[in-house]
C-alpha cells in the first residue's frame, strides 16, 4: 500500500513537471497564445507556471495586466516567494495605476537584493509619479551615489527645479553638461533646462544664449531654438546679429522649412522682454496681407498669462514718394501714421520710443498729404502768371466846359456909365 502511494505521487510530480517544462518551453519559443490557453488549467498548475501565464497576457498586444494579475496572484498563494515574481507583479499593478501596491512589491524586490539597479529605478519612478518627489529625489540620489546611470542625474536636476531649488538645479545642470555626451538625448534635454534657468530664473543672457548656440550646432533646424536665439539677441541688444536671425527664420519660412503650425499661426515670436508686471512679446507676421497688414504686433502678458494689450504697425506707400513708407501704427484704439526712417523690426520698437509731440492721427495725416499735393499741383502744372495792371483812362473833357487856358485872366468889361444913359 504505501509503495503504491508512493508511485502515485511520483507520477503527479512528474506529470506536473513534464507540465511545467511545456510551459517553459512555450515561452521560449515567445508561443504567448498557447500559454494564455492553459490559464483555464491554472488552478492546478505550479506558481512558476502560473507567473509564466501572467507574463504571457502582459506581452500580448495591447497587455492585459488585470489578467496577468489573477496568474501572479495566484503564484503568490502556491507559496512561490521569488524577486522575479514580485517584480512582475508590480508591472502589472503599475499598468493598472495601483502605485502604493506596485511600491510595495518593489520593496519586497530589495529585500531580496539590496540597492539593485533595476528595482530602484522602478521605485523612484513611481515614486515620482505619485508626486512624492522628496523621496523619489532621495532614491535617485542613492543611484547617482552606487551606478553611473543618466536617468538619476538628470531627474535630480528636474527634481531641483520642481522644488525651485534653483541654485542646487544649477550645480546639477552645469554638471550633467559636461557629464552627459554632447548631441545625445540626455545632453539636449539638460541644455534645454540651462537655457531656461539662466534666461528666466538668474536673467544670465549671455550664458542662455552661449548654451542655446550649443543646441543649435546639433540641432540647426530646430525651430524653437532659433526663435530663442532671435529673444536672446534682441535682450542683449545684439542688433545685427538679431536682425540676421530674425531674416533666416523668414528665409525658412519662405523656403518651407518651418513646422506646419507656425504655417497655420501665421507668425513668429522675434522678441520677449520681462516687465515688472509681467512680459512683453513681439511677434513677426509672415504675410502682412492676410492679416490686416500686420507686419509686426506687440503683446503684453500679465503674470497670469492673460493678453492685457496689444499694439501693432504694419507699412504703407507714402502718398507723395513711392519709394517711402510709413508705418501704420495701431496704439491700442489710437491709429497714427508715421514716416517710416528704417521698416525693420528696431524702426517698430522705436515707435513705442517716439514722443506724443510727432505723432499725427492717420486721417489727419492723409488729409495734410492732400492739401499739400493740391497746392504743389497747382504751382506745378499752372505756373503763376503776373496780372496786367489796367491803363489809367484818359480824362475827357465835360461838354458844354470852356477850354480856356486856366492860367488865363479874364478881361475886364467895363459897366456902361450911368451919365450916357440919362442923356439918353
Amino acid at each position: 500500500m504505501k509503495s503504491k502511494l508512493l508511485a502515485a505521487l511520483l507520477l503527479v510530480s512528474m506529470n506536473a513537471a513534464a507540465q511545467g517544462s511545456y510551459i517553459s518551453r512555450l515561452w521560449n519559443t515567445k508561443s504567448y497564445d498557447k500559454i494564455i490557453e492553459l490559464a483555464s488549467k491554472s488552478e492546478t498548475l505550479s506558481g512558476r507556471d502560473n507567473m509564466i501565464i501572467g507574463r504571457a497576457f502582459m506581452a500580448t498586444s495591447p497587455s492585459q495586466p488585470q489578467q496577468a494579475l489573477i496568474h501572479y496572484d495566484l503564484a503568490v498563494q502556491k507559496r512561490m516567494n521569488s524577486e522575479d515574481l514580485y517584480f512582475f507583479r508590480s508591472q502589472a499593478l503599475y499598468e493598472l495605476k495601483r502605485l502604493d501596491a506596485a511600491l510595495a512589491d518593489l520593496e519586497k524586490c530589495l529585500e531580496f537584493r539590496k540597492d539593485h539597479q533595476k528595482y530602484l529605478l522602478f521605485k523612484a519612478a513611481i515614486e515620482y509619479e505619485k508626486g512624492d518627489i522628496n523621496a523619489a529625489y532621495k532614491s535617485y540620489f542613492t543611484i547617482s551615489e552606487l551606478y553611473d546611470k543618466q536617468t538619476p542625474f538628470y531627474m535630480l536636476a528636474v527634481i531641483s527645479l520642481q522644488r525651485e531649488n534653483y541654485y542646487k538645479a544649477r550645480e546639477w545642470i552645469d554638471a550633467n553638461v559636461l557629464r552627459f555626451e554632447n548631441g545625445k538625448d540626455f545632453w539636449r534635454m539638460t541644455s534645454e533646462q540651462q537655457v531656461e534657468l539662466e534666461w528666466r530664473i538668474f536673467k544670465d543672457h549671455e550664458k542662455a544664449l552661449k548654451s542655446q548656440e550649443r543646441l543649435l550646432t546639433y540641432f540647426p533646424d530646430n525651430a524653437s531654438y532659433l526663435i530663442n536665439r532671435v529673444c536672446l539677441n534682441r535682450i542683449l541688444h545684439k542688433d545685427s546679429t538679431g536682425v540676421w536671425a530674425e531674416n533666416d527664420l523668414l528665409k525658412r519660412y519662405n523656403e518651407n522649412n518651418l513646422p506646419i503650425e507656425y504655417y497655420k499661426k501665421g507668425s513668429i515670436k522675434v522678441g520677449e522682454y520681462v516687465r515688472d508686471r509681467g512680459v512683453v512679446e513681439d511677434y513677426l507676421t509672415f504675410r502682412p496681407a492676410l492679416f490686416e497688414n500686420t507686419k509686426y504686433a506687440r503683446f503684453y502678458i500679465s503674470e497670469s498669462g492673460a493678453i492685457v494689450g496689444k499694439h501693432w504697425a504694419g507699412l504703407k506707400d507714402h502718398p507723395q514718394d513711392s519709394t517711402q513708407k510709413i508705418w501704420d501704427f495701431h496704439r491700442g484704439d489710437a491709429r497714427y501714421a508715421i514716416p517710416a526712417s528704417d521698416t525693420s523690426y528696431l524702426g517698430f520698437t522705436d515707435l513705442f520710443e517716439a514722443p506724443d509731440s510727432i505723432l499725427v492721427s492717420y486721417d489727419d495725416f492723409f488729409i495734410l498729404q492732400i492739401d499739400s499735393n493740391a497746392v504743389d499741383s497747382i504751382e506745378i502744372s499752372v505756373p503763376e502768371m503776373l496780372k496786367e495792371a489796367p491803363m489809367e483812362p484818359e480824362i475827357m473833357p465835360f461838354e458844354g466846359i470852356p477850354m480856356e487856358d486856366p492860367m488865363e485872366i479874364p478881361e475886364q468889361i467895363e459897366p456902361p456909365d450911368s451919365t450916357s444913359i440919362r442923356e439918353e
